[in-house]
């Protein structure tokens, strides 16, 4: 047995050792496994009785290392072989490692470090174990070799450190980064097999979508550079990195992904075949100019192009699939356009929350659609609260609704449709004879039609009881409203039929008894009676169209009305019509912006 020392400082050694990342000491253990040209490494994570972590190892069917070069293996930082090579010894595979480090990081994973590694050399296939301790991180003991007839490869164990670092080793989330980070290198050779804590390593079963783009940026020197960027979207939840690699898809190094895409699952590769040479510049960080910074720049513009596209196609993918099932709550295009696009956006930002049965499903799109129309202003708190949308989502979502010029769009093109479909309602039901009991259903909801300044009135018990003291022709709404210290009413008769001048006459004598009725003596009350018919004999050529009484006392101010159903709606028409052409026009402008 002979020991050989570490000639470097122990402090940096356990600066090397990063013992707060025990999944980057796996990575790298792993990474020395492929670059040794394995075709499989098996990590396993050694449980006690309790569940914790108390051992770790890592073993690969590589070449292993020779009797011959372990001093050298295990005596210096930095000098590895793999700087003077271009690729693996056999099988000529990129290599991921040239700095010499790797092996101090499996202090990371215990105190008692063990290689054992069978290897061909030149006194024939030898096994050889090295072992080292925390208590002396320079100083590694190396057993003498014995011959053996066994398959190449080496196996690494740590144990005897305990911390909760370990113990999360093996949450899903951990595999799923060492998917992320290997994918490129798996999928360059297929013929490798990576597995952790019991499950292959396969990036192929989570793939979803891979994508590859040119990138042009410019250096600080000024002269333009050629790189790729590399997107790999996934069918499951993974940690976003942007990894920095070299030309062949070997990550050196990983940052923030710098980026929003909110419902997408995916890891970007930054492939330049110079990144390690510019190692300094990654770890000054973005806010010092460099040829890194600006290639990071490129990539991420590049990026966000990239899912805006995604999020469109996803959403039109969406909208189809709920059109051919019949949950998509628009038939044909109905609906103003502008609702029906920034429905198509609410409903994919939040796709996921959406039940997965199709009358449920179909049941959710329908409220939503309410909702959208009825307060788009609120609509980010109410499904945040309903689906418990992350930040991402809400961030999404108060970008879509938060213009206040949508919104009012939207409010405003509901209200235009709501309006034409009861006035096409209201035709019906006037066609041919007036159906009185469904008019005054229909009208109960829509008391604009007698003038926008009714759209507000509501109920009243009081007026209510003065009218059944007065009889008078057939009663299809009843509406008031208090504003201030004045009370404005609306009351509305109809006639099946035609109206003749004495119907005229008792509708002027009823308007004025209401008018006059004792509970209202003293108050200020603006009244407008009308009686609504198939046809009216010729009015007051001097007044108003249809304007029988127009009376003012200071205190009462008396209008009473007699129209045809016809022209009530051909005059609410226009009102909306007008409406919408300026909504139309507003919307146009809101588009082009």
């Amino acid at each position: 047995m002979r020991r050989v020392h570490l000639e470097a400082a122990e402090d940096h050694v356990q600066r090397l050792a990063r013992e707060s990342d025990p999944l980057g000491a796996i990575k790298e253990l792993i990474w020395n496994a492929l670059d040794a040209d394995a075709t499989r490494v098996d990590v396993v994570l050694h449980r006690s009785p309790l569940g914790a972590v108390e051992r770790v190892t890592v073993r690969d069917d590589g070449t292993g290392i020779a009797p011959e070069a372990l001093a050298a293996a295990f005596d210096r930082i930095g000098g590895s072989w793999k700087k003077w090579t271009s690729g693996t010894l056999l099988r000529q595979r990129t290599l991921h490692g040239s700095k010499g480090q790797g092996r101090l990081r499996a202090y990371a994973l215990g105190d008692h470090i063990r290689w054992t590694t069978v290897a061909d050399g030149t006194g024939g296939r030898s096994r050889t174990e090295v072992s080292a301790h925390a208590g002396a991180r320079n100083d590694f003991l190396i057993a003498d070799s014995e011959p053996t007839q066994a398959a190449t490869g080496t196996l690494v164990e740590a144990w005897g450190k305990q911390s909760p670092r370990l113990d999360r080793l093996p949450l899903r989330a951990n595999h799923r980064r060492l998917t992320t980070e290997l994918a490129p290198y798996l999928t360059a050779y297929p013929g490798i097999t990576v597995v952790y804590d019991g499950v292959p390593v396969d990036p192929g079963t989570s793939v979803a979508r891979t994508a590859v783009y040119p990138l042009t940026f410019t250096t600080v020197a000024g002269t333009a550079e050629e790189a790729r960027l590399k997107v790999i979207e996934w069918s499951t939840a993974v940690e976003r990195e942007l990894h920095l690699c070299d030309g062949n898809g070997m990550p050196v190094a990983s940052i923030d992904i710098g980026i929003r895409a909110p419902g997408f699952e995916f890891t970007a590769y930054v492939l330049w075949p110079a990144m390690g040479d510019h190692m300094g510049d990654v770890y000054l960080g973005g806010g010092h100019d460099s040829d890194v910074t600006a290639l990071v720049a490129a990539a991420r513009e590049r990026l966000r192009e990239h899912f805006r596209g995604r999020a469109d196609d996803r959403r039109r993918e969406l909208v189809q699939r709920w059109r051919s099932e019949g949950s998509y709550p628009y038939a044909d295009d109905a609906g103003p356009r502008l609702e029906r696009e920034t429905f198509d956006l609410v409903a994919a930002a939040v796709h996921r929350h959406i039940p997965r049965r199709a009358n449920q499903r179909r049941a959710t799109l329908a409220l939503l659609r309410d909702a959208l129309r009825s307060r788009p202003d609120r609509l980010t708190d109410l499904l945040g609260t309903v689906f418990n949308l992350s930040a991402d989502d809400r961030g999404q979502l108060e970008r879509i609704l938060g213009d206040a010029d949508r919104s009012w769009l939207i409010r405003a093109s509901t209200t235009v449709a709501e309006r034409l479909e009861a006035i096409a309602e209201l035709r019906r039901l006037t066609a041919g004879g007036a159906d009185l009991e469904r008019l005054s259903a229909v009208l109960s909801e829509q008391t604009w039609v007698f003038g926008e300044r009714h759209g507000l009135l509501a109920g009243d018990r009081a007026l209510d009881a003065v009218l059944d003291r007065h009889a008078g022709p057939d009663l299809l709404l009843a509406r008031a409203r208090r504003e201030h210290e004045r009370h404005q009413h609306l009351v509305v008769t109809g006639t099946e039929g035609a109206a003749d001048g004495k119907d005229l006459d008792r509708l002027v004598a009823y308007a004025e008894a209401v008018a006059g009725d004792a509970h209202y003596r003293g108050l200020r009350v603006d009244w407008d009676v009308w009686l609504v018919a198939g046809r009216l004999p010729t009015t007051d050529p001097h007044r108003p169209a249809g304007c029988l009484v127009d009376r003012d006392d200071g205190s009462s101010h008396l209008r009473v009305w007699a129209r045809t159903w016809s022209d009530v709606l051909l005059e609410c028409t226009d009102r909306v019509r007008f409406f919408e052409r300026s909504v139309t026009d507003g919307a146009a402008a809101h588009e082009r912006r």
